[in-house]
């Protein structure tokens, strides 16, 4: 740094710095884009296992944003706006298919931009970081994201998902941390938001079934988030389906969070790409969900008691 950028940096500090309530900024601040799930100028986690419909609940939430539309009917856009939607694990014929069908769901919507990162005239790594003699450093994509925010000005940017744009030790705090610096810096800069879609891992595959909540990758990734967002696909009868999301991280207040009990889950009907909120169904799937863990724990009472018989059990002759 030169003694130039160093005496501006000092200065933007001192601009800055401000004593008690005395600051130059709106009484009423919304921190809210998607209220109670995407907060504003901020970072929001969607975590699932690999083919759960994460990429399908984000095209659904980015609708209602860009559109201004209250998503599943109940939850309010505060901040309506461009959604840049970049995807780097399909190709553009087939995410247009995506499109086409929440079309059916949605109107025209001139406020959703996307691209995809497998199109052939695009020859590029879609890494935003990387590592050069062990140092971390940004990579070209990274400036490429910025003239693309520069130019759409998107109030969100989907990465879908994370571990395609992360391009370090995603277990490692440090590269954890020169991720999200950039990604901050994005935001401070432009003022929009992030979402990142992150699949869940292999103890998340394991727990499915019920709602132990593990995460993959650093701690610093889920920590630096604002909101996490868990999304299941879970079955619930012999030939019904949901799924389910669970709102297991919210740094700000939201009545609508409690309200509807989101840190405990809410289940939805999926049709056609299209998320769809049904109090009745909600409830009958907690039931069965309800049904489901006391039948799993009739069966490890069941094995234990059987293990008890056999240790305690008179040995023969």
């Amino acid at each position: 740094m030169t003694k130039e950028e160093l005496e501006k940096l000092k200065q933007s500090f001192k601009e800055a710095l401000y004593l008690d309530i005395d600051a130059p900024f709106e009484e009423v601040y919304n921190p809210w884009i998607l209220e109670p799930l995407v907060p504003h100028e901020a970072i929001t986690i969607l975590d699932g296992l690999g083919g759960s419909g994460k990429s399908w609940f984000s095209l659904d939430m980015s609708y209602s944003i860009g559109l201004g539309k209250d998503f599943l009917g109940i939850f309010k856009v505060r901040r309506s706006g461009t959604v840049l939607y970049l995807t780097a694990e399909e190709v553009p014929q087939m995410f247009l298919q995506r499109l086409k069908m929440l079309r059916n769901h949605y109107e025209a919507n001139m406020n959703f931009a996307w691209i995809s990162l497998l199109d052939k005239r695009i020859e590029i790594s879609p890494y935003l970081c990387r590592k050069k003699r062990g140092e971390q450093t940004i990579t070209p994509m990274a400036e490429v994201l910025e003239g693309l925010i520069d130019d759409v000005k998107p109030i969100m940017v989907v990465l879908d998902s994370l571990i395609n744009f992360f391009g370090l030790d995603e277990n490692d705090s440090e590269d954890a941390m020169f991720f999200y610096d950039v990604i901050k810096y994005l935001i401070r800069k432009y003022q929009t938001s992030f979402l990142f879609l992150h699949h869940q891992n292999k103890e998340g595959m394991r727990t499915q079934a019920d709602d132990v909540i593990s995460f993959r990758g650093s701690g610093v990734l889920r920590e630096q988030a604002r909101s996490r967002i868990v999304y299941k696909h879970k079955k619930l009868d012999e030939n019904i389906t949901g799924r389910k999301i669970i709102l297991e991280k919210s740094n700000y207040f939201s009545k609508l969070r409690d309200e509807y009990k989101l840190s405990e889950g809410m289940y939805l009907k999926f049709n056609d790409g299209k998320h769809i909120y049904d109090e009745d169904f909600h409830l009958w799937a907690m039931s069965k969900e309800d049904e489901a863990k006391k039948k799993g724990n009739k069966k490890k009472e069941d094995k234990q008691g059987n293990k008890n018989i056999k240790e305690n059990r008179a040995p023969m002759g």
